[in-house]
């Protein structure tokens, strides 16, 4: 038994670093698998998971890490909401989501609204056109993290379009990030929220 979880700690360490400030107990994480991809349990929560979906609160940290702090990345995500549910991708941080760059959509009503945040910071709100938050919904996510502050745009996820004056926000000329991602890590914090799909690729825009 000993020998098991000193291999599982190794495996946390090798993943994520561990440097002195960011030692985590490695026999409180709980693994899981979402569509292919393993992750680790950050807040259990009330969280229903199973390999096709995730539901409920709580928040979730994928073991494959980014290519780099600098990385250039689209995430896909597709899911559902509760009134006043949200969903917040938390991209380049540490294994604990800390130290990263969030993008939080939350529904009010039928509406969808998107705000980022990075060193505690928290932009206003913006009402994404064209989106009705009372099903499912796919939304794009282009973060940009060689960029200072971090260049992020959302789009539809459904659309053909993802030019850079189509985006129904764009960080550079909407409400600028408040900051950089600080490492490699992403992952989940859900809120009333069921998940369904989230895909990483190629960034949808390169300038």
């Amino acid at each position: 038994m000993k020998l098991k979880f000193f291999s599982f700690s190794l495996v946390i360490l090798s993943i994520f670093g561990c440097g002195k400030d960011d030692k985590k107990d490695t026999s409180a994480l709980i693994e899981g698998s979402f569509a292919g991809s393993s992750y680790f349990v950050i807040d259990a929560g009330d969280l229903v998971r199973s390999e096709s979906q995730i539901k409920g609160s709580g928040s979730i940290v994928f073991k494959s890490p980014l290519a780099s702090t600098d990385a250039k990345t689209n995430y896909n995500l597709t899911f559902s909401l509760e009134d006043g549910g949200s969903v917040e991708l938390v991209a380049q941080s540490d294994g604990s989501l800390n130290k990263g760059v969030s993008v939080i959509l939350t529904r009010a009503g039928t509406a969808l609204n998107a705000s980022l945040k990075a060193d505690d910071v928290t932009t206003e709100v913006k009402v994404l056109s064209g989106i009705s938050a009372a099903g499912v919904v796919t939304i794009s996510i282009d973060v940009h993290n060689d960029e200072s502050p971090t260049h992020i745009l959302l789009w539809n996820g459904t659309a053909d379009d993802f030019a850079e004056d189509a985006a129904l926000l764009n960080s550079e000329a909407d409400a600028e990030t408040p900051g950089q991602g600080k490492s490699t890590a992403w992952g989940l914090v859900l809120a009333k929220a069921t998940l369904t799909s989230a895909t990483l690729s190629d960034p949808k825009f390169v300038e």
